[in-house]
């Protein structure tokens, strides 16, 4: 390069922000974002610190922020916090859901038939899977807003596609997780009518080895969380403007709603 150039500056670091980072998927996503040089820092959302002390070695890193996930308020407390050091975020990962109680709460499972259904459980599965990843869309949308690229991706599951279900049950499951994919189309268009739009996008992270899955997967062929994070990864870099308001699989080809 000719001295007389001007350099060009370094690409700005980005800021990502994983929501249920204390989960399987999670702690997997967090490390791996951390570990790309485009990434300046990792925002680390969680109602309990990680089992398992995540990688922190550069000097931004991962910032862990105690936070109840399902929680509207907390939600906004935490965004308003990241708002206060970083006035945007480059990319925003959704990992919360439920599925059963597992042995503190073995009532808390998913049904095999509507005799099985219990409006307790059904409110659950819709506040923890339905609503509270539209809270966090709704709490970060102001640091989504900017004109450097933005992309908000929500883990679904394809047991929520209407399309694709042939074998039913598990009805409050399917029920929460369709009606998360309808909110995620409706965040899209809205967020579409931005000036600065994000990419808005849901992802089925397919069997994955984690403590949400582990009592239903024993026949089925699973994954360790690193590898289905890492499909979700490349999935996310591929995205366009266009894919959002999408239901990816974890392969990157499009799901029925």
């Amino acid at each position: 390069m000719n001295d007389s150039e001007p350099k060009k500056s370094p690409p700005t670091p980005k800021t990502a922000v994983v929501i249920g980072a204390s989960g399987g998927l999670g702690g997997a996503l967090t490390k791996l974002l951390s570990q790309r040089p485009e990434i300046g820092t990792v925002l680390a959302l969680s109602r309990q610190k990680p089992a398992t002390p995540l990688p922190d070695g550069r000097e931004t890193g991962i910032r862990w922020l105690q936070t109840d996930t399902a929680d509207q308020a907390e939600l906004r407390s935490a965004a308003g916090r990241i708002g206060d050091t970083h006035d945007r975020v480059h990319l925003l990962i959704n990992c919360t859901g439920t599925l059963h109680g597992g042995d503190a709460d073995p009532e808390f499972k998913p049904e095999k038939a509507l005799a099985e259904l219990k409006l307790d459980n059904l409110e659950r599965c819709m506040r923890v899977n339905a609503f509270a990843p539209l809270a966090a869309l709704q709490a970060f949308a102001p640091l989504l807003r900017h004109d450097e690229g933005a992309v908000a991706v929500t883990l679904s599951a394809m047991v929520g596609s209407i399309g694709d279900n042939q074998l039913g049950g598990w009805y409050s499951y399917r029920m929460s997780k369709a009606a998360l994919n309808m909110g995620l189309r409706n965040v899209a268009i809205e967020f579409d009518r931005w000036r600065n739009s994000p990419v808005v996008v849901a992802i089925h992270p397919g069997t994955t080895l984690t403590a949400l899955s582990a009592p239903f997967v024993k026949r089925h062929k699973n994954r360790p969380p690193e590898e289905s994070a890492t499909h979700i990864l490349r999935v996310i870099d591929s995205l366009e403007a266009e894919d959002s308001g999408k239901f990816f699989h974890w392969d990157g080809h499009e799901l029925p709603w």
